[in-house]
């Protein structure tokens, strides 16, 4: 490996991710699931300098799609995905936006260390990096262009189909054993293209995109809303509820930190830590595939009271899941491709990929779980309470 990336490798900040895994608390259910967000983070780095090689693309550039790579995740808190909500919810920030503060040097996530420390932004700015191209990268939106005529840059780390999607859905079909993730890369690679700065594909390769979509749509129902996991997901979110602590300072954990501290803690917390330790999960106690018009809009916690006060059991133990955030995942999804010379979306070429748009990555709109000796009287007061 070649310098600046690996001095970035060598970060606290890098390595803390070698504890922080890939697919948070999903090793619950597919046991080998234990892969880590560094080894996630080195197959992008890879996977986008492969292709910034196949696109031509000067050496500067190429430097950048790497150590993008390498960064794009160093703000995810422990158990990855899990915990995401929970501190959006709280200090407005997503992991990439994090990443760019700890890039930026504006929030030190390590504190403590041991020996001669040197922070991300020094080390980029010795390789002459701008660490405002690599935040650009990271952070790319199609709604929110931040690259201008360098765009095709975001979209290989954070577009529609980049080397993020690429390298998780290969990486977690292999080790969740689940094969729904398995693509034909290769192909990838050989139809990418640009057009007037924006990533474009060959016609030739459509059967490889499709594969692509309808492999992000199967491994987002099958493994990452696996209903095991999402409980268990939602099971430390409510424990950290009754720990005073900054936020942020998730953040600096690992996934081990994390449990020890929830396992050292008392009362909920602690018992949702043990829990998770020795896989006690809550049961999902009722469910609803769709919900009435009039209750799109209902207040999650409100409702764990009301049904917590119906069942007459501890509100800890009522856990009400709304995802309302997931319902747009597939919808936006679409790629330019070549054909005879002209640029047309792979969504009017393909009906399979029409279809996965309008697909949800979910079996309900609305979930309740709790404790496996309150599920009766749980299913109770909630049908009453949804219904």
């Amino acid at each position: 490996m070649e310098e600046p990336l690996l001095s970035i490798l060598e970060s606290p900040e890098v390595q803390r991710m070698s504890n922080v895994r890939q697919l948070g608390l999903n090793y619950l259910v597919f046991p080998g699931a234990n892969h880590t967000r560094l080894e996630h983070s080195l197959g992008v780095s890879h996977i986008a300098g492969v292709l910034g090689n196949n696109l031509n693309l000067d050496i500067y550039e190429i430097n950048l799609l790497k150590i993008s790579g390498l960064l794009h995740d160093i703000g995810h808190p422990p158990f990855s995905h899990a915990l995401e909500d929970y501190i959006y919810e709280r200090t407005g920030l997503r992991h990439e936006d994090i990443g760019a503060k700890i890039i930026f040097g504006d929030f030190d996530i390590i504190g403590e260390y041991p020996g001669k420390r040197r922070f991300i932004g020094e080390i980029l700015e010795e390789y002459s990096i701008d660490s405002k191209d690599i935040v650009n990268i990271i952070r790319f939106n199609k709604k929110n262009m931040g690259f201008n005529e360098h765009n095709y840059l975001g979209e290989i780390i954070s577009g529609d189909l980049d080397a993020d999607q690429l390298d998780y859905l290969l990486r977690d079909s292999h080790y969740t054993g689940v094969a729904y993730g398995i693509i034909d890369i290769q192909r990838i690679y050989n139809t990418i293209g640009l057009y007037e700065n924006e990533i474009v594909f060959d016609i030739k390769g459509k059967e490889a995109l499709e594969g692509v979509m309808v492999a992000r749509a199967l491994m987002y129902s099958s493994v990452y809303f696996h209903k095991t996991a999402r409980i268990a997901e939602l099971m430390i979110c409510k424990a950290l509820n009754y720990i005073k602590m900054d936020p942020f300072k998730l953040v600096s954990m690992n996934d081990s930190e994390l449990l020890s501290m929830l396992i050292n803690s008392n009362g909920f917390a602690r018992e949702i830590g043990l829990r998770i330790k020795y896989r006690n999960l809550f049961k999902r106690a009722y469910y609803l595939e769709e919900l009435p018009e009039d209750l799109k809009k209902i207040d999650p916690k409100r409702i764990e009271r009301e049904i917590a006060e119906e069942s007459g059991i501890p509100q800890e133990y009522v856990i009400v899941d709304f995802p309302v955030n997931e319902t747009s995942r597939f919808s936006g999804l679409d790629l330019n491709l070549t054909k005879n010379g002209k640029i047309v979306k792979l969504s009017e070429e393909s009906r399979i990929v029409k279809a996965i748009r309008s697909r949800r990555p979910y079996d309900y709109e609305i979930m309740v779980v709790t404790e496996k000796d309150f599920v009766e009287k749980v299913k109770k007061a909630s049908k009453r309470i949804l219904i």
